[in-house]
């Protein structure tokens, strides 16, 4: 469908088409509203992403859908322990703690008797609430949740009065007991009236909910319910999923992208010891053993023979991944004013480049695959369980329905786990020696054959006026895929079709939508297809988007000859989103002693960004001794409407923050040969604790709703570091990672 109102100066709306065939496909994205409206010419799409798409490009909370039955989420025990029931997946942001304070404050359960468990996907949650990403899982299930817990809550009450001879009225709910208010010789304990109730409870519709300020849990900083098994090490992850008479899988990779098996022969693999079968298929050719050093020993003996597959090396991709202005396909995502009619001839213009980066997260992929005749049970580190089942189904030609997936915890997933191959491989494996199959990706496995974070490249163009205000803005950038690349592993071969016909990519453009007051403005993405594996990294674009264009910012305050600071605050418009962005800037200000002199040899720099409706501020304090990059001080201010756990929102703040440093400092993937260099931790190094800075995290709640924290923290920390760079040796670095051995 197409929306043919049109923009003007004083009418600003956000517009995604094709700027040479408009006619093919039309987004209208409306800022205020976060709604989308998607005409695809007919193609089918996926549901989850069709049904999403904006929440990833507009920061809103994707719609989930919440059983019918509010004990769903719980089992309250005889002995009054209450089982929490989780569909999201705790990947170590600490979401179990978060959403069992909701639960717990809202039902007035006692906190001390609250046990949290994964929800399996055949507990009675919709398949997609499992989905865990984008930030999403607080926000979108602080309202359901709530609901299901008060309505829980209300029954218990009305049974309770029931058998007190009283009215509901009377009864009060505190620390998992019903209480007659003005006799408390009068109570019952939530699991006496579980216990005693015979017949069927009678749900309450529309309960009341609790007025913020009687909240006891929510805001507090409670302990992580997940503390005391990770700690001790009984915590069960992918790689620690067991089952009986379970055997272990291993899989032959192939020696480029895109290559397939052309044929395979066991040889000796099919004789060594402990080799339970050699499983060899379509595409496909494997080992299940008895232990997992042989199933990898034997894998590597079988003869395959490959044929096609990537060449491209590094300067390929580094041409494809580069803004082409004759590029047919390029998409206006954003537009205010006329802002090819105000360029300049001395517009300021500037490129800057992200590389390809691994999740590099410490567990590598896992999955336990149990395929049987009347079901398949999989137990996995995942954080899609509905794409797992969906992929093993169509792998398999089964219903997905059959398909139950149990999630564990998971060593990081940082959007890795969204894609999840090696279920597929356990599952293969399993139905060929109709027993548990346990497959255990290597680390060198993880970092060539694993989904990356996608390379981009961005131009942007610009100028001050007389009065040191911004005319005129564009930012224009290539990435390859990053949310679209999710589509095909849910859809197969029509999703490859649904993606082509998006034309843009939603998660590519994360971060880029512009929140500035300027008249004359505009963001334009190109798609480019790669041939190897891309997907979500933390903040999706974020990052990169963010990076180009909070320091070009800062290039433009510099022509202005203004403090970064103010130039920004200058440039906010008087809406909402603009007076918490100034607000989170000026205590920014506050907190790192912005405006008064540095410490001799150091200098600041500042960046800002929204995800999930979060609010995110950072300052980056650095020096540079013998051409070495050192970041002492990081000051963070992060406006998330209402934050449920102080102590796991700032934790989230501050892993985003190394991880953004990270990337800055060392993080880049190199091709040769159609194949990715880096093997492992030696040939790709990460963050060392001795280049780890202070990080200071002051929380401003805005509102009584709260957003995303979890990819938020990374997205301004590359430009903050970068323009401080600038401000103390007056040199601009525009492509990751710096030379930060080197600094010049």
């Amino acid at each position: 469908m197409e929306n043919n109102k049109t923009s003007n100066e004083s009418d600003e709306h956000f517009r995604i088409h094709s700027r040479e065939r408009p006619s093919r496909r039309t987004f209208l994205l409306s800022a205020g509203a976060g709604l989308l409206t998607i005409g695809i010419g007919g193609v089918l799409g996926v549901d989850y992403l069709r049904q999403n798409i904006s929440s990833f490009v507009e920061n809103g909370s994707p719609p989930v859908s919440t059983p019918d039955d509010p004990f769903v989420w719980f089992t309250i025990g005889a002995d009054n322990r209450i089982m929490f029931f989780v569909p999201k997946i705790e990947i170590g942001q600490g979401i179990h703690t978060s959403l069992a304070q909701i639960a717990a404050d809202e039902l007035e359960a006692d906190w001390d008797l609250f046990v949290v468990k994964q929800a399996a996907t055949n507990h009675g949650f919709d398949s997609d609430t499992f989905n865990t990403a984008g930030s999403f899982s607080i926000s979108s299930l602080f309202q359901p949740l709530r609901e299901g817990a008060a309505s829980v809550r209300e029954m218990l009450r009305n049974e309770a009065a029931k058998r007190l001879n009283t009215e509901p009225r009377y009864v009060q709910m505190k620390q998992s007991f019903a209480v007659v208010i003005g006799d408390e010789t009068k109570k019952m304990s939530f699991g006496e009236i579980v216990a005693g109730k015979h017949d069927q409870w009678e749900v309450v519709e529309n309960p009341p909910l609790k007025n913020a300020k009687d909240f006891t849990l929510i805001g507090k900083p409670i302990h992580r319910v997940d503390f005391r098994d990770k700690v001790t090490g009984r915590a069960i992850y992918g790689l620690d999923a067991r089952l009986p008479n379970m055997l272990y899988g291993a899989v032959v990779r192939p020696p480029r992208y895109g290559a397939v098996l052309k044929s395979a022969v066991a040889g000796e693999a099919a004789t060594m010891k402990g080799v339970v079968k050699v499983v060899i298929e379509q595409g496909f050719a494997g080992v299940v053993a008895e232990r997992r050093s042989v199933a990898r020993a034997a894998a590597s003996l079988i003869q395959c023979e490959w044929e096609g597959g990537m060449t491209w090396s590094q300067e390929t991709i580094d041409k494809t991944i580069t803004v082409s202005a004759e590029n047919p396909d390029a998409v206006l995502i954003q537009e205010r004013g006329k802002y090819k009619q105000e360029r300049r001839e001395k517009d300021l213009i500037e490129e800057y480049r992200i590389p390809v980066a691994a999740h590099a997260h410490l567990e590598p992929q896992a999955a336990l695959a149990d395929v049987r005749k009347d079901g398949i049970t999989v137990i996995a580190s995942t954080q899609t369980p509905n794409i797992v089942a969906m992929m093993i189904a169509r792998a398999l030609d089964v219903d997905k329905s059959t398909i139950t997936v149990q999630p564990t915890y998971s060593g990081g997933g940082f959007g890795r786990r969204g894609a999840h191959d090696v279920g597929v491989e356990a599952a293969l494996l399993s139905r060929a020696v109709g027993k548990p199959v346990h497959v255990g990706w290597t680390r060198e496995e993880e970092m060539r054959y694993g989904y990356y974070r996608p390379p981009s490249h961005h131009i942007l163009r610009g100028s001050v006026d007389g009065e040191g205000k911004i005319a005129n803005f564009e930012h224009e950038f290539v990435s390859g895929d990053v949310l679209l690349a999710m589509v095909p592993l849910a859809a197969g071969k029509i999703g490859e079709t649904l993606a082509d016909a998006f034309g843009v990519d939603p998660g590519a453009t994360t971060g880029a939508l512009f929140e500035y007051d300027i008249p004359h403005h505009a963001v334009i993405s190109q798609r480019a297809k790669l041939p190897f594996l891309t997907a979500s990294w933390r903040g999706l674009g974020l990052l990169p988007n963010v990076f180009a264009r909070e320091s070009f910012i800062d290039e433009l305050a510099f022509a202005a000859k203004k403090d970064p600071l103010q130039f920004r605050l200058e440039h906010l418009p008087d809406t909402e989103l603009g007076m918490r962005y100034k607000a989170a800037l000026k205590k920014a200000a506050e907190i790192s002693s912005w405006g008064k002199p540095a410490t001799e040899g150091r200098s600041k720099g500042l960046a800002m960004c929204v995800h999930a409706q979060t609010i995110a501020v950072q300052v980056a304090e650095v020096s540079i001794s013998d051409g070495r990059l050192k970041v002492h001080h990081v000051w963070a201010v992060v406006d998330p409407g209402m934050v449920i756990n102080p102590d796991g929102g700032k934790a989230q703040i501050q892993g985003g923050i190394m991880m953004g440093l990270s990337s800055l400092f060392h993080e880049k993937i190199t091709f040769k040969d159609g194949i990715a260099q880096a093997k492992n931790f030696d040939e790709y190094p990460l963050l060392r604790l001795s280049e780890a800075p202070k990080i200071s995290v002051e929380i401003l709640q805005s509102s009584e709703t709260p957003h995303g924290m979890g990819e938020v923290g990374v997205g301004p920390i590359t430009a903050a570091v970068g323009n401080a760079v600038f401000r103390l040796i007056g040199k601009r670095y525009r492509e990751l990672p710096f030379p930060v051995n080197a600094i010049v």
